[in-house]
């Protein structure tokens, strides 16, 4: 199981603190998907904007279990 982290994510061009944007799951590669795994797995990304300079940045999220 997968959450998302609760520190806070700092902006690595401005040194700014981040707001959490979105997760979004990332898939498999494709050639997993091209040999019929039907369920080729992922894991979960959050995405952040920086309201100071307008950065993005992402990183995956906290694993539990």
């Amino acid at each position: 199981m997968m959450i998302t982290r609760a520190d806070k994510m700092i902006c690595p061009k401005c040194g700014f603190e981040m707001n959490h944007h979105c997760d979004k799951l990332v898939y498999g590669n494709d050639s997993q998907a091209a040999e019929g795994d039907e369920n080729p797995g992922g894991y979960l990304m959050e995405f952040h904007a920086c309201p100071n300079c307008g950065a993005a940045a992402s990183r995956p999220a906290a694993r539990l279990g």
